[in-house]
């Protein structure tokens, strides 16, 4: 079995220079919790996440542990506050650069295994030669997968 052949291929997109409001409601709306970020030949350029906006909205010092040392905690009007000013930004400003890639005809166990080594958001740009998106795989198709060969054993 190869990446090509499990991939999905209707594929939510986001570009590099929109906001990064109107891509968290595309993703809402499809239901996605990330959606790979284009160039315009198509070029995968990065992916954009639920995680990746939640990363930027939590301050550091609580991230790190620090928010024992603190008399205060921020309250949900300071998240807000850190979230409309993110909202705002290009796509650009927060997404990840390096997204995990893999060509067309590697095998299911290439892909698996790149997952566990590699990326934090559990999905797979399945890319050509010259980085074009061509699909997404994610960690729950190739467990779906799975299933299914199991089901016809």
């Amino acid at each position: 079995m190869i990446a090509e052949n499990i991939m999905v291929t209707n594929i939510v997109t986001a570009r590099v220079d929109e906001a990064v409001d109107h891509a968290l409601a595309r993703m809402r709306d499809a239901r996605l919790r990330m959606i790979p970020v284009v160039g315009d030949d198509a070029e995968i350029v990065g992916v954009i996440s639920t995680f990746s906006v939640l990363e930027k909205v939590v301050p550091s010092y609580i991230v790190t542990g620090d928010l024992n040392h603190i008399p205060y905690a921020p309250d949900i009007g300071i998240l807000r506050r850190h979230y409309d000013e993110i909202s705002t930004l290009s796509i650009a400003a927060i997404m990840d650069k390096n997204p995990l890639t893999v060509q067309r005809d590697e095998s299911l166990l290439s892909v698996a295994a790149a997952m566990v080594s590699y990326t934090k958001h559990e999905y797979a740009m399945v890319v050509d030669d010259q980085k074009r998106l061509l699909g997404i795989i994610s960690a729950g198709d190739v467990l779906d997968r799975m299933k299914r060969d199991d089901d016809d054993a």
